[in-house]
């Protein structure tokens, strides 16, 4: 094993245990609650809600974890909704069935199931952005644009108030790393590539602030998913948003919604403070 290689598995590796270091020992006072939403044990979602908000008026941040839709959890990203409830919202962290067992479109199917559970049990929320990191802005994005599915789950799209990707994969097609082209594979299996394609969903007029973030040094994948998905946007205005962080790798551009977030976490408070001053002048 070359040596470049083998420091990029160890800096993975360290980053991992870091992220678990921080969901499980960083605001450990704050407790979340797995709720399941179907047989699978990893179909549950962890909420965390706070006692006193109005949700009426507050955005419900939805967010689906990364991992190349083959590992990862809701308790391993618990900081991310730990850090959207420090800042006053309540957070649900979609958990979803996993490659290789389970391939497209389980995991899609998953995070709708999963949303539709959350609004039924709470037919109050009116106000949801939602949100996701690496794989998981890929299953973000088929939320909020594949209308198709939002009927077959019966999920009131005007309840969708915003998109936030960190680091999604948009555009499978602008994944240029090898490893980014397999989990691709691994991921659509025997489906087709361009049916699944986020980008794709971008068939029309877009009416839903959107916010994209990525690093321009990500070697896993590359920054131009995210800038293709922004350039497909036909009706571009001020409520689509390209945040590039220079010098920021994959694993980085996490670190702005965990703990007490980083100089960048400002772009996603604004957006999501914006989107919620939208919802007040909609009113």
């Amino acid at each position: 094993m070359k040596n470049s290689t083998f420091k990029k598995i160890r800096r993975k590796a360290i980053n991992l245990n870091r992220t678990i270091i921080y969901s499980y020992i960083k605001d450990f006072c704050i407790k979340g609650q797995n709720i399941k939403y179907g047989e699978d044990k990893k179909q549950y979602y962890r909420l965390y809600k706070r006692n006193k908000q109005n949700i009426e008026k507050k955005s419900t941040i939805f967010f689906i974890h990364g991992g190349g839709w083959w590992h990862g959890s809701p308790s391993l990203y618990s900081s991310v909704g730990k850090y959207f409830y420090k800042m006053g919202y309540n957070t649900v962290l979609a958990g979803y069935r996993l490659v290789p067992t389970h391939r497209y479109p389980t995991q899609i199917e998953d995070v709708f199931l999963a949303l539709s559970h959350y609004i039924k049990n709470n037919p109050n929320v009116n106000n949801i952005i939602v949100a996701g990191y690496s794989a998981g802005g890929e299953l973000a994005a088929q939320i909020v644009f594949d209308h198709e599915r939002q009927e077959k789950y019966n999920i009131d799209n005007s309840i969708l108030k915003g998109f936030i990707s960190i680091s999604g994969v948009l555009d499978f097609f602008k994944c240029s790393s090898r490893y980014s082209k397999i989990l691709i594979k691994n991921y659509v299996y025997k489906g087709k590539v361009d049916k699944v394609n986020p980008v794709n969903l971008l068939n029309k007029e877009v009416d839903i602030p959107i916010l994209c973030i990525h690093g321009d040094a990500d070697s896993l994948i590359d920054v131009n998913t995210s800038i293709s998905f922004i350039d497909k946007v036909q009706n571009l205005d001020e409520n689509t948003i390209l945040k590039i962080i220079k010098k920021a790798e994959h694993e980085d551009t996490i670190e702005m919604v965990r703990g007490e977030g980083n100089r960048y976490s400002k772009y996603i408070l604004d957006f999501i403070t914006e989107v919620n001053n939208l919802k007040e002048i909609d009113r």
